[in-house]
Formats: C-alpha cells, sequence, structure tokens
C-alpha cells in the first residue's frame, strides 16, 4: 500500500506531510550478503522543561538525534527507521526537529507514534471540516527482503471526527480491554485495524511465496507482555510468527525489551529523550539469518541467530 494522503490533508499538513513518505531505496544495494540499516526510538522533542515525573529532556533531543545522525552517516546502510515519537506536543515541535532530519544521506522510514498522532489529530481537527488523521501503513523493498510499517494508531483515541466512527470503536475495544484488566488496557496505546489486518497478511504471503526475508516496524511493541503494547498485540504475534517474520522492531516503551517467540524476535529499542547525556540508537546488520543489533549508548547490543539452539535438558 502506498500512503495516501489527500489534497486537503496534505495541504493542511504542509512540510510535516514529509513523514508520510515512503522511502525510495538504493537500486542496487550495499552489499549483496549483509543488510545493514539504522535504527532511532523516541526523540520525542519538544521546547519543555525536564518532566518532573519521568528522565525526559526534551530539549536535549535536538543534539541527541543530530549525533546520532551524524555517527548514522559514517556507515553504508541502506536506511533508517524513527520508530516514532518524533515530537512530545506542539506543532511548532515539528518546525525545529524536521530540519535535523534533513542532514540524514540515508532513505528515512518514519513510524507514526502516539506523541506524533496526538500532535497531528489535534492540528487536524482545528481545520473546518475537520480533516481525519492520515493511516500510516505501508511496504518497501530490496531483492530478497520486505519491510513492513505497521500503524498501531488506526484505531486509537488519537483519531477525530474526520475519521468517522474509529474513535467510539477505539473507546469500545479499550473499554473492553480494561474489563479484562490486560496489563496495555491504556489510553495512549492503539490498535491495528481490521483493513490494515487484510492488508498485512496479503503482504506476508507475498513475501512468503517470493521467499523474502521479512522485517516489521512499529511504534507500540507486541511482546513481552507489557503495559505499552498493542492493544490487539497477540492477534500480531500470531500473525507475524505464523509466516515467520523474522524481527518485529518498535519503540513507545522508552525502557526498551526484548522477546524471543518461535524464530521471530520482537525488540523494542530505548527511547532517545530519556536522560540529560543519554543517546540510545542502533545499527541492525542481518547475514545469513543472523540478526546483530549494534547498540550505541544504554542500547542493549544482541546477536540473534535465526534458530536459537535447544537448550539441553539435566539427566538425573
Amino acid at each position: 500500500m502506498t500512503i495516501h494522503l489527500t489534497a486537503e490533508q496534505s495541504e493542511a499538513l504542509g512540510n510535516v506531510s514529509a513523514i508520510y513518505q515512503i522511502p525510495k531505496l538504493a537500486e542496487t544495494p550495499h552489499s549483496s550478503t549483509t543488510l545493514r540499516f539504522g535504527l532511532i526510538a523516541d526523540p520525542q522533542y519538544a521546547d519543555a522543561e525536564p518532566s518532573a515525573t519521568h528522565p525526559r529532556f526534551y530539549r536535549n533531543s535536538l543534539c541527541k538525534l543530530s549525533k546520532a545522525i551524524t555517527e548514522l552517516n559514517d556507515h553504508r546502510l541502506e536506511f533508517v527507521v524513527t520508530l516514532g515519537d518524533l515530537v512530545d506536543r506542539d506543532w511548532a515541535s515539528f518546525d525545529a526537529i524536521l530540519p535535523v532530519y534533513d542532514a540524514l544521506r540515508h532513505p528515512h522510514a518514519v513510524v507514526i507514534g502516539n506523541h506524533d498522532a496526538q500532535v497531528l489529530t489535534e492540528h487536524l481537527s482545528l481545520q473546518t471540516p475537520a480533516i481525519g488523521l492520515p493511516k500510516s501503513y505501508y511496504q518497501f523493498a530490496q531483492p530478497g527482503y520486505r519491510f513492513i510499517v505497521i500503524d498501531g494508531n488506526d484505531l486509537s483515541l488519537y483519531c477525530n471526527s474526520g475519521n468517522g466512527d474509529e474513535h467510539q470503536q477505539a473507546q469500545q475495544t479499550l473499554a473492553k480491554l480494561m474489563e479484562q484488566q490486560l496489563p496495555n488496557a491504556q489510553s495512549w496505546n492503539g490498535a491495528v485495524g481490521s483493513q490494515q489486518l487484510v492488508w498485512l497478511e496479503q503482504a506476508l504471503q507475498q513475501a512468503q511465496q517470493q521467499h523474502e526475508t521479512v522485517l516489521v516496524f512499529g511504534h507500540y511493541p507486541l511482546a513481552p507482555e507489557n503495559k505499552h503494547n498493542l492493544w490487539n498485540c497477540e492477534q500480531l504475534v500470531e500473525l507475524l510468527c505464523r509466516y515467520q517474520v523474522r524481527a518485529y522492531f518498535a519503540g513507545h516503551d522508552h525502557e526498551g525489551n526484548y522477546a524471543r517467540i518461535e524464530n521471530t524476535d520482537f525488540i523494542t529499542l530505548k527511547g532517545m529523550v530519556d536522560g540529560a547525556d543519554r543517546l540510545p540508537f542502533a545499527m541492525v546488520e542481518l547475514k545469513n539469518g543472523e540478526l546483530t543489533i549494534n547498540g550505541y549508548g544504554p542500547e542493549i547490543s544482541r546477536v540473534l541467530p535465526l534458530e536459537m539452539p535447544v537448550k539441553a535438558s539435566s539427566i538425573s
């Protein structure tokens, strides 16, 4: 699916509509044996004082992001993904952070985070009539690989009246999760809607038929169980594992996390906005099925083989 912005959405978003562009990869990969790409999560910039309740230093993100981009530019990468929450609040925050990304020399894929969605929908709802929050799920590819970006704000409280009855559907979904007392029954999470689920499975089927290695990127984590997880995380985990997706990358939970389910790795990156000087980001390499995450700053480095070795059982 190609992201489609209506003329009204594009005009209302102005230069911010650039975050909805699908990255155009080089026709010839840098390497025929190793895929390399960069990951950034939750810069969450705002012209605001540090949080009194969380270790978030909003203004520092501009300098942090610039340093991360400088480092990533020194490597031969196919692309870089920002896993959501470029901004924390205020429409003007986009005017400050988007120029920082202009220095990035690699194709850039943006995942829309919950804070991004909040700022975007508030801006779009002020239009007359209100303009709905655009959908942002898409795919791009290189020979042998398929990269899929999902939109966890598809069904969320960030939908406005311009999105039809989706806000009401989100309220009903959240109410059911709260009745079940699930940890991810939080207003700042969201879900992948039914139409997107159909699209996602079709993309996975096509990738399977073409023997492509699939990597999926989203803002909301899917595993392990966590209060930050996508509302319908279990449904997504089942789907990704059934089609043997190699890995799923997320942000949103600034502490980071990791889970292995069957042969799929679920990796949550740490949030860039946390800490005055902490600068987590990552460069990922995929070769012969082995996934190597080179973490910078507090981000954890990992070597994840295609198939985890079976632990030998003890014999008494």
